[in-house]
């Protein structure tokens, strides 16, 4: 059996296949190896230390702002707990301003329950507000770790 020749002036590349047979698509799309040995990084030179290259600009500059924004976070709850706190002092206050319309006697049914709502209510304000500082402190403390690694953020933020 004879192969039909290529008319002159066409080159047939490498991997392809020959004229007549059917090859498969993937080997068709495949690119040569030689294509690769252009953009392949050289090889080092010598290996003296594992050491991870300091985090490009755009890296420190997201941790900076995931930091600003849990301190935001922190003060939210902080803003939170205040007014949680605020709303039993101020309805203990308004009890107190109603007392004279009122016979305790009568009414210390209502008045222990709204007494033990106000103390979870103070408890619970108490703790958020606690807990916002703790946290603000703690990240206070890394913005500042920061930027005494990273100089450059120590002009943006003061």
């Amino acid at each position: 059996m004879t192969q039909p020749t290529q008319p002159a002036g066409t080159a047939t590349p490498p991997n392809a296949a020959p004229p007549g047979s059917q090859a498969a698509p993937a080997q068709a799309k495949q690119p040569s190896p030689v294509d690769f040995q252009a953009v392949a990084p050289a090889a080092p030179e010598e290996h003296v230390e594992a050491s991870c290259p300091p985090p490009p600009a755009p890296i420190i500059i997201n941790e900076a702002q995931l930091i600003l924004a849990e301190k935001r976070t922190s003060l939210a709850a902080l803003r939170t707990g205040i007014a949680i706190v605020a709303l039993p002092m101020s309805l203990t206050t308004f009890l107190i301003a109603t007392s004279r319309y009122y016979d305790m006697d009568d009414v210390l049914h209502f008045l222990l329950p709204v007494g033990a709502l106000n103390l979870a209510l103070l408890v619970l304000g108490a703790w958020l507000s606690l807990r916002a500082v703790r946290r603000l402190r703690q990240q206070e403390q890394m913005l500042r770790l920061l930027k005494e690694r990273h100089g450059t953020l120590a002009e943006f933020l003061k």
